[in-house]
């Protein structure tokens, strides 16, 4: 009889803690359902809402990505591009990209798609073409720097060879003019005179190419610089516009607890470091976000208010 007890008993326990893992997965997958639904719908608000203009640049989000951290708050993850009618799409942090591994579709949030009439396919369609747009246009600037700084170094090296030919034909006919007879200094005082004048025309043409080989260093670095510029401009603008979107539609993270935070991860926004751009990262608390929402403070304030460092 004992012994039938201990079998009952051996059996039942491990259906016991089945049942309450599955009654715990249950409870923490309803727990988290509602806040998955509403980054979702940011995801796709964000995306589509933050557009504005800065120096003739409209701010684009190419890529965007959420999730939450129990206890801290909600973290997006922004990728952004711009694009003007100057340079088409360009992206500010480009770099020759790996091969990717295949992405794991995304769940579709039919209602937000159906609100702003968003044809998927097409989307899709015109981020491809937008992508290869941009790295072709990245490929193509690379190429032409290239090649016109090798023409020149080819040019400078051709100039330099034929110097160097050029003095030594002098040398040859110096020496043979210092012991020749009387009867061939003329002649070989006649090829001097054209060697010094082939020489002083190498001369001329070797110091405008090194004048045009500074002059393209020179506007390289102007471009560097304007090139920075227009990027820091960028995105500062487009952590502008991610402020007030979050000001606009912030309250729609109803499930974030009250004591957590909106944590936005602005990829490569930051300053260079060695071949690669730190990110930029902006923490707000939901109380000061809904607040924003509220009209309490306006989006400047949010912004003052927010934590923001680069890493």
């Amino acid at each position: 009889m004992k012994k039938l007890s201990l079998m009952t008993s051996t059996l039942i326990l491990p259906c016991l803690l089945m049942s309450g893992t599955a009654i715990a997965a249950e409870s923490n997958s309803e727990q988290y359902s509602g806040i998955h639904k509403q980054l979702t719908i940011m995801n796709d608000i964000i995306k589509s809402s933050v557009s504005g203009k800065s120096a003739g640049r409209a701010s684009e989000i190419n890529s965007i990505q959420s999730t939450y951290l129990r206890g801290q708050g909600v973290v997006f993850t922004i990728s952004s591009v711009a694009r003007s009618r100057e340079w088409g799409n360009y992206n500010f942090n480009f770099s020759m990209p790996e091969m990717p591994a295949a992405p794991i579709a995304p769940e579709v949030n039919h209602e937000f798609l159906e609100k702003f009439d968003i044809d998927v396919n097409e989307t899709v369609t015109r981020a491809l073409d937008s992508a290869a747009e941009d790295y072709e246009r990245v490929v193509e600037v690379f190429e032409e720097n290239q090649d016109r700084s090798r023409e020149l170094r080819d040019e400078q090296r051709e100039i330099a060879y034929k110097l160097r030919e050029v003095e030594r034909e002098k040398r040859d006919v110096s020496y043979q003019l210092s012991r020749t007879s009387d009867d061939r200094k003329a002649e070989l005082k006649q090829a001097l005179a054209q060697l010094t004048e082939q020489e002083e025309s190498f001369r001329t043409h070797q110091s405008k190419i090194i004048e045009l080989s500074n002059k393209f260093a020179l506007e390289q670095k102007e471009k560097q610089k304007q090139r920075a510029k227009e990027r820091s401009n960028y995105y500062q603008q487009l952590t502008v516009n991610l402020t007030q979107t979050l000001c606009l539609y912030g309250n729609g993270l109803k499930s974030l607890p009250k004591n957590e935070h909106v944590n936005v991860i602005l990829k490569s926004a930051g300053e260079k470091s060695a071949n690669s751009y730190k990110d930029s990262i902006l923490v707000f608390t939901k109380e000061d976000i809904a607040s924003c929402s509220a009209d309490k403070i306006t989006a400047e304030t949010l912004l003052s208010k927010g934590q923001s460092y680069q890493f």
